[in-house]
């Protein structure tokens, strides 16, 4: 019986490390990166219109995936055989200042260069490594199928100050403190999206723990309204706690 059970412990220990064992950001590919960006533990996406297709692959417009998709569109066949643009809205919630999210961007970088640069990675490695100590920096990019749908989107986003946004912007713990947005950065030519900034430490403690889970808020306008949660105890790379 006492071997069996240290079996167990140790079938538990190796299954553990392989888990922690992450295959470095230079490895990753295209799938890799969208699962990172917008399907994981720090990047989610909030799809809003026709349900129908909001499965379905959508040309981007944002610059948080120009490099991938700009100049696409993608259309669908309608009851009367007329091809139809997909009007969904897909907004990508990421919390640029945890190390994988970076790693993801650096990464479509590299892709996008398409040979080996050792300077180019080398820099990119520093903005992956930059240090977040005192910040909170969750990022959103719009992706849209219809291409007439980003122009007044964007404009939500290239409008807004930190002043407008402040009581309408915030992170919120599972007890229901809230975090209020302190600095708000507009979309510029980075491709990672809009920038919303808030303070990681709050009277001398962080504000988020690893057994936290948290909501991102942010009412932009009357009919844009974007609400993800996320898990901290997911939240982990390179076995430490990455938001």
């Amino acid at each position: 019986m006492k071997v069996l059970s240290a079996c167990v412990v140790v079938i538990m220990l190796v299954s553990l490390a392989l888990a922690q064992k992450q295959k470095p950001w230079t490895e990753w590919t295209k799938k890799d990166i969208e699962r990172t960006l917008n399907d994981s533990a720090w990047g989610q996406t909030q799809t809003e219109g026709d349900d129908e297709t909001s499965n379905s692959s959508s040309g981007a417009i944002t610059q948080v995936a120009a490099p991938r998709a700009a100049d696409r569109e993608i259309n669908r066949s309608g009851d009367s055989g007329e091809a139809k643009l997909v009007r969904t809205v897909k907004y990508h919630v990421r919390f640029l200042s945890a190390k994988p999210v970076r790693a993801a961007f650096a990464r479509m970088v590299l892709l996008a260069k398409g040979q080996a640069d050792e300077a180019l990675t080398g820099q990119l490695q520093a903005f992956i490594d930059r240090d977040f100590a005192d910040y909170i920096v969750v990022s959103v990019g719009i992706e849209v199928g219809d291409q007439k749908m980003a122009m007044p989107l964007m404009r939500a986003f290239t409008a807004a100050t930190t002043e407008a946004l402040q009581k309408n912007v915030y992170l919120e713990r599972k007890d229901g403190k809230k975090l209020f947005l302190s600095d708000y950065r507009a979309p510029v030519e980075d491709g990672m999206g809009a920038k919303f900034v808030f303070s990681r430490v709050v009277d001398g403690q962080p504000f988020l723990g690893e057994n936290d889970t948290v909501r991102f808020v942010a009412q932009l306008n009357e009919k844009m309204k974007l609400n993800t949660k996320y898990k901290l105890s997911d939240m982990l790379y390179e076995g430490k706690l990455e938001y």
